[in-house]
């Protein structure tokens, strides 16, 4: 099945819960594989700052599991 949407490096994500994290979060995706996206987290609950500062406040995450945002602008 075809993903309606496809995730692009610069793209706005938001991500559930998941492994040492408690809480959602969201954050720009930073690279693109087949079945996920490299995530650098921007915004999280208080809560999870430990759990982050050990992922060096990155997480890859399914593309099934990451919803957008919001995109980037255009650098050129």
């Amino acid at each position: 099945m075809a993903e309606a949407t496809e995730i692009k490096i610069g793209d706005y994500v938001a991500a559930k819960k998941f492994g040492p994290l408690e809480h959602g979060f969201t954050g720009e995706v930073t690279k693109v594989y087949d079945n996920s996206v490299l995530v650098e987290i921007r915004d999280y609950d208080p809560a999870d700052k430990t759990a982050v500062g050990d992922m060096n406040n990155r997480a890859v995450v399914r593309k099934s599991a990451a919803k957008i945002t919001g995109h980037v602008a255009d650098k050129n």
